[in-house]
């Protein structure tokens, strides 16, 4: 349903079109013309906001049959466009205390769901084994992490050289950045068979196929459910995104950092390249350890043994051991070196309390005093 927004919504829209996607505009114009819905049936204009309006209008957004995460969008987005009228000395500004996403019901957190490596060693097996023209574009997906709609539109020169080195150049796509993926002999191999067979009627797509991104989509959808057959994975339908879940946690698994698994994704913020961690905790720990045992090696601050390898579990002891030396020697820093550790330890207690070890991690901190150790 289309609403029809005052001139000062328009106005606001008109502005954020600068610097959003249309995508996003088309979601904040949906957003606040529910906003404006429910200004107009309780008869409160904008001018004369009040916080009992907003408290209301609160109130309203829990009651909606709504998704958790929908609902803090829309808080969010109403509350950007009542920020902009306060910038404008519209609205005082004290009235925006009022939306607090806290206050709505907690967004649930969905962590990735890779195949199992049965599962996905049975599938790109399948996959290789096929004559289809279609079975090189889901083991692109699968061998590249990409997104199913930046495979859609993934242009035919899509190889980067540099060098005798091959990248995959990713388009701008949902998170708005570019990005380039190394690319193996077997997936250059890939991507040629696939400029081969898909001779379709879009010569600017590297599959070939034309139409808007859900209606091709759909098409792919309903070829890649053939391979699957009756193959589901943990009692879930196997998708196409949790072939880019599959991708990140075996190269988490193999040694990537999480920082170039973060490039390799696309994210743009760390915080999203983490869910995959709590996924596969072991990683974590070694990636602690080994920045441990760096810091040991350039600053002779402490020296205790560590483990050598991979880690087969993900029990916290060896942990809070290097930690507890560490801190110790810490207590000599600077009043600014303390500072600065302070708040890296209050990241890494976030960090530590998000993730499912077999004991969990008791860590306390003052300006003082640091304490670690494990919860009885």
């Amino acid at each position: 349903m289309k609403h029809r927004l005052p001139k000062r919504m328009r106005d606001y829209l008109r502005e954020q079109g600068a610097c959003c996607k249309p995508s996003t505009i088309v979601g904040y114009r949906l957003t606040l013309g529910c906003f404006y819905d429910h200004l107009k049936t309780t008869r409160n204009p904008i001018a004369s906001l009040t916080k009992a309006h907003l408290q209301d209008y609160l109130l309203h957004l829990c009651e909606r049959k709504l998704a958790p995460y929908t609902k803090v969008n829309y808080l969010l987005a109403v509350k950007k466009y009542l920020q902009w009228e306060v910038d404008r000395g519209k609205l005082p500004e004290d009235i925006l205390t009022v939306l607090d996403r806290s206050k709505l019901p907690p967004v649930p957190e969905y962590l990735p769901k890779p195949l199992s490596s049965e599962n996905d060693q049975r599938l790109q097996k399948i996959l290789r084994e096929s004559d289809s023209p279609y079975a090189p574009l889901f083991l692109l997906l699968r061998c590249t992490g990409m997104r199913i709609s930046e495979l859609i539109n993934l242009p035919r020169d899509c190889v980067f050289t540099n060098g005798n080195e091959k990248y995959l150049k990713v388009p701008l796509g949902k998170m708005n950045t570019e990005r380039l993926v190394p690319l193996t002999a077997g997936t250059l191999e890939l991507i040629e068979k696939i400029k081969i067979s898909q001779q379709g009627l879009d010569p600017n797509r590297l599959i070939g196929k034309k139409g808007s991104v859900p209606h091709v989509y759909s098409r792919l959808s309903g070829h890649f459910k053939k391979f699957l057959g009756d193959i589901t994975d943990q009692n879930k339908p196997i998708t196409f995104h949790r072939l880019r879940h599959t991708y990140a946690t075996t190269l988490l698994t193999g040694g990537v950092s999480l920082v170039s698994l973060m490039k390799l994704l696309g994210h743009r913020r760390i915080e999203m390249t983490l869910r995959y961690a709590k996924v596969t905790p072991s990683h974590l720990r070694d990636e602690y350890l080994k920045a441990v045992r760096i810091l040991e090696t350039q600053s002779s601050l402490v020296k205790t043994k560590t483990s050598e390898g991979p880690s087969s579990s993900a029990h916290p002891a060896e942990i809070v051991q290097q930690m507890s030396a560490f801190l110790i020697k810490a207590s000599d820093f600077t009043a600014p070196q303390r500072h600065n550790l302070l708040r890296r330890l209050r990241r890494l207690q976030q960090d530590l309390a998000s993730i499912h070890f077999s004991q969990k991690f008791k860590l306390h901190f003052t300006e003082d005093q640091c304490v670690v150790g494990l919860a009885s």
